[in-house]
């Protein structure tokens, strides 16, 4: 009779002992399906042209501003050339104001020299091209300032209405005024009325010894055009006519008058503020 062997090679019993390893068993791992991916670049995309939209019409929102507000100014220019008789000189402001009224004349934020506590306060609105305000400023302002001294404070706002020489004289004037220079280039300004282009306002800057870069960026970035335009609403509201002018204590005085004009005027408010006695250095 046939027997069948079996070889130790064919048949294994695993002890107990001696289980076979099993492979390590892989950690789950996040996967992102393809269609989620895309919408997120999608969504990144679009993200990215919103802002780059946004960017862009904010500053086309900042040049309409811009552009709107130089047309308020060429407006005014308009108006005072036609005053003046098609632009032949200057108009020294037809009277428009009430001589007996008192009006309200901010002076927040403008150049101004003498005492802010002083009993009177003069505010001029005035053009740097303006020949009626050069003779002002030549003949009557340091008499002014030296007769009443701290009894008077002398405020300037800006009423550029003789076109885009007179703006930008006002804008290089306010860049002066950054740099604690605003009364040296006021002189300045008025000592030649000829030379109210950019180069001539960056020659003042360096005569004057002020930081040419600084004040270059100032003029060419026209930092300060929304306070010009201020001003200029300011004394449209007002009533202002033309150039020069002013408000003694808030009592109009218009054109370049006489000195005395202004010397009669200061002493009755200075009489008022100390009780009817008047005071004059």
């Amino acid at each position: 009779m046939e027997q069948t062997h079996e070889s130790e090679a064919d048949t294994f019993i695993a002890e107990p002992d001696q289980q076979p390893s099993l492979p390590p068993v892989a950690e789950p791992v996040a996967t992102v399906p393809r269609s989620t991916m895309n919408y997120m670049l999608i969504a990144i995309i679009f993200f990215a042209l919103g802002l780059i939209i946004g960017v862009f019409f904010m500053d086309r929102q900042v040049q309409l501003n811009q552009d709107e507000n130089r047309a308020l100014i060429a407006q005014a220019v308009e108006a005072a050339v036609a005053a003046a008789g098609g632009g032949q000189g200057d108009t020294a402001a037809a009277p428009q104001l009430n001589p007996s009224q008192r009006y309200t004349v901010d002076t927040a934020g403008n150049p101004s020299r003498g005492s802010a506590t002083a009993p009177v306060t003069v505010i001029e609105f005035s053009d740097f091209r303006c020949s009626f305000c050069k003779r002002f400023h030549d003949t009557t302002f340091d008499p002014l300032l030296e007769q009443f001294g701290d009894q008077i404070q002398f405020v300037v706002r800006d009423y550029p209405i003789f076109g885009q020489a007179s703006y930008e004289a006002a804008l290089a004037a306010e860049c002066a005024h950054d740099q604690g220079k605003y009364w040296e280039y006021y002189d300045s300004l008025f000592a030649d009325q000829t030379t109210l282009t950019r180069d001539g306002f960056l020659a003042r800057a360096e005569t004057l010894g002020l930081d040419v870069a600084t004040f270059t960026t100032c003029f060419d970035d026209e930092t300060h055009l929304q306070e010009i335009v201020a001003d200029y609403q300011a004394g449209e509201a007002l009533g202002v006519g033309g150039t020069p002018t002013f408000f003694v204590n808030g009592r109009p005085l218009v054109g370049a008058q006489p000195i005395d004009a202004f010397i009669n005027l200061i002493e009755e408010e200075l009489a008022a503020a100390n009780g009817g006695t008047e005071s004059s250095s």
